[in-house]
C-alpha cells in the first residue's frame, strides 16, 4: 500500500541539515565546514531563519555513502516520516548517497512526505523539474565516481601485487619487515619492504608439522600448552590464534600446487605460472576490510583476494599447506558439545583457584538426574586443554555446584542475613557521614570567609591606628592567614573524599534494590538474567576441586569468628555436609 502523508500545515515543520564524513577523526573539521555552507544556503533562501528553533542538524562521521545504514541518516528519516521536516539541505549530493538505487528510493520517499531537497554547493534542488532531473544525473555520476575510485584502488593494489612487496602492518609470526633500497628507472632511490625470517620461524614450522600429525586444532593447542610454545606477545595459543596462522597463505611456498589451488578457486593470481618457483612465499592483498559500522577488521571472501609471489622464502610446501586447509574444513563441523541452556549456570563465572582459568561445563555422557536434567561437571579449562599437565584441579559436580551457589545467593535477600545488614549499614553510615561532612565543609568555608574579611578590615585600618597598635594588628593578620591555610588544607581533604566511599553507598543501594525486587522471583528468570544477577552480587566464585568459595561484590574478609560452616564440595556427588567452609565476607 502506498504511503500517504497526513494533511497538515507545513509552516511548523523544520529544516534539516545533513552532513557526512567517511573517515572518523574526532575533529569533525569537514563536518563543521559542510554545516556552515548549508546554513549559508538556508540564510540566502530564508534571511529571517531562526537556526536554534527552526533547524535540526544530523551528522554521521566515519560512515560510507555506499549505503544508508547510518545512525544520523536513520534519525533524520524517522523525523521526515513523522512530518517534522519540510526541506533537507546537504553540502553535496555524494554526502547523501553514492548509490543510485538508494538515492531513487530516498527521492521517492521525500516526495511522499513533501520534503524539498537542496544542495548547498551544486545549485540543484527538487523545487523545479529541471532541478529534479539534475539531481538524478548527479546521483548517477556520484556512483560512477565511487565505482571509479574503487576500481582505481584495486588497479593500484594489482600493480603493487606484481612487485611482491610487503605493504606494512603487523608482520606474520616468524617474519620481520626489512627495508631494501632500490633504484627506479629515473635513477631515484626507492624503499621497498620485504619479509625476512626471524627467531620464531622455526616455531611456525613446528606448529604446521603438528597440525599435519595431530589433525586437530585443539590437539595442537594442547601440544603448545604442554611445551610452553607461546605467541610473539608471550600469551598462550588458542585455537583461533592457531587457525589464523594456518589459513595465512604467506607461509606457503609458491609452487605448482599453490598455483593450481588458487586458480581452481577462481582467485586472481597476478604472476605467471613460471614464477611459482617452489622457493619464494606468497603475498595476499585485499584480504581484509574495515567494517564501517563496527570498525572491526573482517576477512573478505577468498574470491576477492589478490595473490602474488613474494620476495620472502616460504615456510610450508604447497601440498602441505593445502592439506592443512582440508583438515580445517573437515573439522569445522566437529565443535565442542556444550550443555543445554538449562544447565551450566556458573559458566563464565566459576574459576579454578589453582591456575585462575575458567572452569567450563562438560557433559557426562547422556546421564540425567531425577528431574531429567543432563549431568555435567565443571572442569578447569587449562587442565582440559593441557591434558592435566598444567593443572590438576579436580572436576566438580555441575548441577550440585549450581544448586549450592543459588542457595547461598538466595540467603542474601533475607533482611536478617549479615550481608543484607552490612549493605544497609553502609548505605546509612555513608549517608550520615556524607551529611556530616557537608555540614563541616560549610562551616569551614564560612570561617575562611570570615577570616578573609577580618584580614581585609585589619589591613585597611593599619595606616590609621596608633603606632603602638601596628605590631599587634600585624601579628593578628599573620595569625588569621595561618588559620586559613590550615582550614584550606582540611577543606581539601574533605572535598577530596575517595570515590570508593561514594561508590560504596551507590552500589549498596543498587544491590539492596535488586535483592528486594527480584530475589523472590529468581527461579523464574532466564539463565542469562540469573548470571547477570550473580555477577552483580558476587565478585568471584572459585573452586579448588574441594571447596567452593564465594566472594561477594566489594567484599573484604572478616574475622575468623565470622567464618561459617557451609557446604562440602565433593568431586563426585557433591553432597551437603560439615567438612567444608565458605569465606564469610561483608561488603
Amino acid at each position: 500500500m502506498a504511503k500517504t502523508r497526513k494533511k497538515e500545515k507545513i509552516d511548523n515543520r523544520k529544516y534539516a541539515i545533513y552532513s557526512r564524513k567517511s573517515k572518523f577523526t574526532g575533529k569533525g573539521d569537514s563536518i563543521n565546514n559542510q554545516i556552515t555552507d548549508c546554513k549559508n544556503e538556508l540564510l540566502k533562501r530564508f534571511p529571517n531563519i531562526d537556526f536554534e528553533n527552526e533547524v535540526i542538524i544530523y551528522e554521521d562521521e566515519g560512515f560510507t555513502g555506499y549505503n544508508t545504514n547510518r545512525p544520523g541518516f536513520k534519525n533524520m528519516m524517522e523525523d521526515i516520516r513523522n512530518n517534522k521536516i519540510q526541506a533537507l539541505v546537504f553540502y553535496r549530493l555524494d554526502r547523501i548517497s553514492r548509490n543510485v538505487s538508494d538515492f531513487c528510493n530516498l527521492l521517492n520517499e521525500l516526495n511522499i512526505y513533501d520534503v524539498k531537497l537542496v544542495s548547498a554547493t551544486e545549485n540543484i534542488e527538487t523545487i523545479t523539474p529541471m532541478g529534479k532531473a539534475m539531481l538524478m544525473i548527479s546521483s548517477v555520476f556520484a556512483q560512477l565516481e565511487r565505482d571509479t575510485i574503487a576500481e582505481r584502488i584495486r588497479d593500484n593494489m594489482i600493480e603493487l601485487a606484481k612487485t611482491g612487496r610487503w605493504l606494512g602492518g603487523k608482520t606474520p609470526t616468524g617474519y620481520d619487515s626489512k627495508a631494501i633500497e632500490k633504484i627506479d628507472i629515473n635513477g631515484k632511490k626507492r624503499k621497498l619492504f620485504q619479509l625476512i625470517k626471524n627467531d620464531e620461524y622455526a616455531k611456525v614450522i613446528t606448529l604446521f608439522s603438528k597440525m599435519l600429525e595431530l589433525k586437530s586444532l585443539s590437539g595442537v593447542e594442547t601440544y603448545a600448552l604442554q611445551n610452553d610454545i607461546k605467541t610473539t606477545n608471550g600469551k598462550k595459543y588458542t585455537r583461533w590464534g592457531l587457525k589464523n596462522i594456518y589459513t595465512n597463505p604467506v607461509y606457503a611456498v609458491a609452487d605448482k600446487d599453490m598455483y593450481n589451488y588458487f586458480i581452481n578457486l577462481n582467485v586472481e593470481v597476478f604472476a605467471d605460472e613460471s614464477e611459482f618457483d617452489g622457493k619464494h612465499g606468497l603475498m595476499v592483498y585485499n584480504k581484509t576490510e574495515k567494517n564501517e559500522q563496527t570498525k572491526a577488521v573482517e576477512k573478505r571472501d577468498i574470491d576477492e583476494w589478490i595473490i602474488a609471489v613474494g620476495k620472502h622464502n616460504g615456510a610450508i610446501k604447497g601440498k602441505e599447506w593445502i592439506e592443512v586447509q582440508n583438515i580445517l574444513e573437515q573439522n569445522c563441523q566437529m565443535q565442542y558439545r556444550k550443555p543445554s541452556a538449562s544447565n551450566a549456570l556458573l559458566s563464565g563465572l566459576l574459576k579454578c583457584s589453582h591456575c585462575g582459568s575458567y572452569m567450563r561445563a562438560k557433559l557426562q555422557g547422556n546421564d540425567t538426574d531425577e528431574q531429567g536434567r543432563r549431568k555435567f561437571s565443571y572442569m578447569c579449562e587449562l587442565k582440559d586443554k593441557s591434558r592435566k599437565t598444567k593443572c590438576q584441579c579436580k572436576n566438580i559436580n555441575g548441577l550440585e555446584a549450581d544448586r549450592l551457589v543459588l542457595e547461598e545467593i538466595k540467603k542474601l535477600a533475607n533482611p536478617s542475613s549479615k550481608f543484607y545488614e552490612a549493605l544497609k549499614k553502609i548505605s546509612k553510615d555513608n549517608f550520615t557521614k556524607e551529611y556530616k561532612q557537608n555540614e563541616e565543609i560549610k562551616a569551614i568555608r564560612k570561617q575562611i570567609t570570615k577570616n578573609e574579611n577580618d584580614i581585609q578590615g585589619l589591613s585597611e585600618r593599619l595606616p590609621y591606628v596608633d603606632i603602638e597598635l601596628v605590631k599587634e594588628q600585624t601579628e593578628r593578620i599573620v595569625e588569621l592567614k595561618k588559620k586559613n591555610e590550615e582550614l584550606q588544607n582540611k577543606l581539601k581533604l574533605l572535598t577530596n573524599t575517595t570515590t570508593d566511599e561514594i561508590n560504596d553507598k551507590e552500589t549498596a543501594d543498587i544491590i539492596l534494590k535488586v535483592l528486594d525486587t527480584y530475589m523472590n522471583v529468581f527461579d523464574k528468570l532466564d539463565l542469562n538474567t540469573k548470571r547477570n544477577m550473580i555477577k552483580l552480587l558476587v565478585s568471584s566464585i572459585t573452586s579448588d576441586g574441594e571447596d567452593l568459595t564465594i566472594n561477594f561484590i566489594g567484599a573484604r574478609s572478616v574475622n575468623n569468628s565470622d567464618v561459617e560452616s557451609c557446604i562440602n564440595n565433593d568431586s563426585t556427588n557433591f553432597p551437603s555436609g560439615d567438612n567444608c567452609k565458605r569465606n564469610k565476607n561483608v561488603f
